[in-house]
């Protein structure tokens, strides 16, 4: 369901109200759109730079004297301060806790950030361009209600993402990292309301710009520009090895490589996951993709593949799920990984692939 435009006393057009403007000589006040915003993909920042007009409101999180690359969208005025720093001290608090901490942690510290920033939306404003993270808060609090309003979208909704990690543990029973968090019911409601009243759902990721229909307006990837890496054919997990990150499905398939499978990241899942398999590790530095020539991505879900993105600029095949985020092009089916055949080549006759006969 698609809102209706909503009309204000600036625009309804009936004059013989005795609340009317005209009727009382009153030059009514010029309506503007208020960009609410947090966490800055340059994708939607190079949308809210080109659109925001400069009688629009710009509301974006800061602390004074500090530059946050976070919040850089290079325009707008640094507003909820203390709700801003309250933030930051929190996520710093529970950087190593367990999963379900951090995220508890996270979603108090967005609603304070909300709700300090709704203060400052402009009565005028008909439209709203408002970030996901603010988006399930804002409209609990009613400060959409009477305006349309877009939604800058950076992960997935969190229905979808509890109705995946579920799927993922009747998968994977033995795992203790896919059932540590799901968010209250309440605010998965108010999100799942709000998204179903947005005029626009902005995006680039393609899986998720589709599930919205014609509401689902899809922005390209920022690309990096490419740059000399050392060739190869290994095959590579990006990591941290936890449940969601399809890392069950990834040690299946590295019994049978050839070669050590490069793993990145943490081992979330236990100290002993990989025991049996030869593996090697790897930092995420400037140097990752030396060597590479595959990515196993079998996620359950990825809401920023900027590492894909990096490794599909460079050359290496990507096998993932279709919630991975990119392009149809730039990815191949998980399923599609050959599990025989030391020197099978693709339709495509690419490199060999390292598996064992």
């Amino acid at each position: 369901m698609t809102a209706q435009t909503p009309r204000s006393c600036a625009t309804c057009g009936v004059s013989e109200c005795r609340l009317s403007h005209a009727r009382r000589g009153v030059e009514p006040l010029p309506e503007r759109t208020s960009f609410v915003l947090d966490e800055a993909w340059p994708e939607h920042r190079a949308l809210v730079r080109e659109t925001a007009g400069p009688t629009d409101q710009v509301l974006i999180p800061g602390v004074p004297g500090a530059r946050i690359d976070r919040y850089g969208w290079g325009l707008g005025s640094p507003v909820a301060n203390r709700a801003t720093l309250l933030r930051h001290i929190a996520m710093r608090r529970v950087a190593s806790a367990r999963g379900a901490v951090r995220q508890a942690a996270y979603c108090a510290a967005d609603e304070r950030l909300a709700t300090a920033m709704g203060r400052r939306l402009d009565f005028r404003a008909r439209h709203v361009v408002v970030s996901q993270t603010l988006l399930p808060f804002l409209w609990r609090q009613g400060l959409l209600g009477g305006r349309s309003f877009d939604v800058l979208l950076t992960r997935f909704p969190m229905a979808d993402l509890h109705a995946r990690l579920d799927h993922f543990a009747n998968a994977h029973p033995t795992s203790s990292t896919l059932d540590d968090f799901r968010a209250p019911d309440g605010l998965v409601r108010a999100e799942a309301d709000a998204l179903a009243e947005a005029r626009q759902v902005i995006t680039p990721h393609h899986y998720l710009a589709r599930t919205f229909g014609q509401r689902g307006r899809l922005l390209e990837w920022e690309r990096p520009q490419p740059r000399l890496r050392r060739p190869g054919n290994r095959v590579a997990f990006l990591g941290p090895t936890i449940a969601r990150q399809g890392a069950y499905e990834v040690r299946d398939i590295a019994a049978h490589l050839t070669q050590p499978l490069i793993v990145f990241g943490s081992d979330l899942e236990g100290p002993d996951f990989w025991k049996g398999v030869e593996i090697e590790r790897r930092r995420m530095d400037a140097r990752w993709l030396d060597d590479l020539g595959v990515i196993l991505h079998p996620a359950a879900m990825t809401s920023a593949p900027r590492r894909l993105i990096e490794a599909v600029t460079h050359g290496v095949r990507v096998y993932a799920l279709e919630t991975c985020g990119l392009a149809p092009s730039d990815w191949r089916p998980f399923s599609t990984y050959p599990l025989s055949g030391s020197a099978l080549r693709e339709p495509d006759n690419g490199p060999a692939l390292p598996v064992r006969a």
